[in-house]
């Protein structure tokens, strides 16, 4: 086993095998030419002359164990490859440029039984055609650095090339060199394709056989050189008079038949539908050589599409696009978001305070948090000679003994608050469309906050939609059922404040339902309720039997929270129904009375609005 590395390094591995003795794996990766020149020559033993010349890196990437004739043969198709010729020699195999191959003395194969890439030069006889007619046939299949000729004389041709050319090139003459009595000749083709034509003449020709039944003897035959896009023919005068008729007629300039085509799309979209087309016919665009392939292009600006395509191909195309090209069913996806809170607030408790007018301040009292009006306020409308009582308070008293003030209040509070919050989005989209609707407003919220070198105070702030969402991608079934994506937020600014910033509440409802036409389903809901009881009091005096009230209070909040949200699909199938659905919602509009400026009326329908 051989392993050329990068550069010069090579590292070979001698692996046995039972039945055929040595074998090696050739890899090379940018190694010296003549490294690998080296090492061959250590494997097989042969000698090799090398031309001044003969420089450069090569690259050999093997899988497979190779003898010793398998590793020559490897070397000498490198060596072609980059542009060298091995030639043998009594003194070894000389590796010259192939450009000076002929004049450094090519050794005659007569046995012909070389093979791979070494040069030679073989004389091989023309036994039932003259051997000049063969030269212009053969010219086009002899490298630069080869040579062909023919001996007149002799009737046969010299040919100096690798030895695998030349066993191919043998191949050939055999079936050219097979009758003395039939004439050979060249076909040169323009326009069609050596072996299409060539698969077209020989399935005309067993045609003909089955339907005559006429022999083979006096048949034509007909060899195709795709190299140099040629048919080579041999046969009788006047059946070579007919294919070569019938060659001229099949070799016409191809009838360029309309392969581009614009379809426009009323409701398809242009992008998407070329996309999926492009995916069904599986044909790579950019390959230029995939003959007949289609291409389908989109012209986003006029939503239409642009196709390449044979006639029979677009006959194909046309019925899909026509089915991808139809309009798509809309959905009018209504939603009532209804939250009722309701609250009850209670709140008992007595406060007294003793206080020294003459400066020394407040002496003894009681100031609960739970009585709603501090105490402490009281005494300050007393000291300004204001003595009303505030509002919810339901007795209370104070008087003034030298420079003592006495002020007691008895506060008793009950309240109950009722908020009803009904909303109701609605919002029209294509089946299988997403679509969104906010109404709210836009709030900046902070962020972050720094100082510069100054001691400037600055904050950062970030703005935020807040309000009402809903988000909805409707699918419809064939069952007129339709499958909703939803995302459903309630959110507002609360009225408690935080030293953070503004702090909100948000109801969120993200689901996936089905529900059918006209149906009007839950998406879900929360009911809750909230507790809240505090009570304060003075120690000890506070747990004194009947007069332990006058120092303690209570308050009891009460709040209960209902909300729900239903949504209710309306699938739209045609114009006549979508405007239907939009003159009832109008009417519900105009039905609320407001005040219309300079006593305009509001127009009688919808379509009047715009006039």
């Amino acid at each position: 086993m051989i392993n050329f590395i990068k550069m010069t390094a090579v590292m070979f591995v001698l692996l046995p095998c039972l039945a055929f003795g040595q074998t090696w794996k050739v890899n090379l990766q940018q190694a010296d030419i003549q490294a690998f020149l080296n090492q061959v020559s250590e494997i097989t033993g042969k000698s090799f002359i090398l031309d001044p010349r003969v420089k450069g890196k090569v690259t050999v990437v093997s899988k497979t164990e190779l003898d010793k004739k398998s590793v020559l043969n490897l070397f000498f198709t490198v060596l072609s490859v980059h542009g060298y010729a091995a030639i043998e020699t009594p003194e070894g195999i000389k590796i010259v440029p192939q450009s000076n191959a002929k004049q450094s003395g090519l050794r005659f194969d007569s046995d012909s039984n070389t093979v791979g890439a070494l040069l030679v030069t073989e004389v091989i006889a023309i036994k039932n055609v003259v051997a000049a007619e063969l030269v212009p046939i053969l010219r086009p299949l002899i490298p630069p650095f080869g040579h062909l000729a023919a001996v007149k004389e002799a009737n046969a041709l010299i040919i100096s090339d690798r030895a695998d050319n030349i066993r191919e090139l043998e191949k050939l003459i055999q079936r050219l060199d097979n009758t003395s009595d039939k004439e050979i000749r060249v076909v040169q083709l323009v326009h069609a394709w050596a072996g299409d034509l060539l698969s077209l003449l020989t399935n005309l020709a067993d045609e003909k056989k089955g339907g005559n039944g006429a022999s083979s003897q006096h048949t034509t035959k007909v060899i195709a050189d795709e190299s140099t896009n040629r048919l080579i023919l041999k046969g009788e005068v006047d059946a070579l008079d007919q294919v070569e008729s019938l060659i001229k007629r099949l070799d016409q300039p191809a009838q360029r038949s309309n392969r581009l085509h614009v379809v426009p799309l009323r409701y398809a979209d242009a992008t998407e539908t070329a996309e999926l087309i492009s995916s069904l016919l599986g044909a790579d665009p950019k390959d230029k050589n995939s003959r007949g392939s289609s291409i389908v292009k989109a012209d986003k600006s006029m939503n239409r599409l642009v196709i390449s395509a044979e006639p029979s191909a677009m006959a194909d195309l046309t019925p899909i696009i026509q089915e991808l090209d139809i309009p798509r069913a809309q959905v009018l996806v209504e939603a009532i978001i209804v939250e009722v809170v309701m609250e009850d607030n209670e709140a008992l408790g007595f406060q007294w305070l003793l206080e020294d007018s003459s400066g020394g301040g407040s002496l003894l009292g009681s100031n609960f948090t739970t009585a709603g009006n501090s105490i402490l306020g009281f005494a300050d409308n007393l000291s300004t000679g204001t003595t009303a009582l505030a509002e919810g308070v339901t007795g209370g008293g104070a008087f003034t003994s030298g420079s003592l003030n006495i002020a007691g209040v008895l506060q008793a509070i009950e309240g109950n608050s009722n908020a009803n919050l009904l909303s109701t989005p609605k919002i029209m989209t294509l089946d299988n469309q997403k679509s969104k609707i906010l109404v709210g407003e836009t709030r900046p919220f902070q962020t972050g906050g720094y100082s510069d070198t100054t001691n400037n105070a600055f904050v950062t702030t970030e703005r935020h939609d807040i309000g009402l969402t809903l988000e909805v991608t409707p699918h419809i079934n064939a069952g007129d059922e339709v499958k909703m994506d939803v995302t459903q937020i309630v959110e507002a600014a609360s009225s408690e404040q935080s030293s953070l910033g503004t702090i909100t509440t948000k109801r969120e409802i993200t689901t996936t339902v089905i529900a059918g036409d006209n149906q009007t389903i839950v998406l879900g809901g929360l009911m809750q309720d909230n507790i809240n009881e505090i009570y304060q009091k003075v120690p000890l005096f506070g747990d004194i039997p009947v007069l332990g009230a006058l120092f303690r209070s209570r308050s009891i909040e009460k709040t209960k929270r209902n909300l729900l949200v239903f949504i209710r699909p309306t699938i739209l199938r045609n114009k006549e129904h979508a405007n239907a659905v939009t003159g009832d919602n109008y009417r519900t509009f105009k039905s609320i009375e407001m005040i219309m400026p300079n006593g305009d009326v509001r127009p009688a329908t919808v379509d009047s609005l715009f006039d």
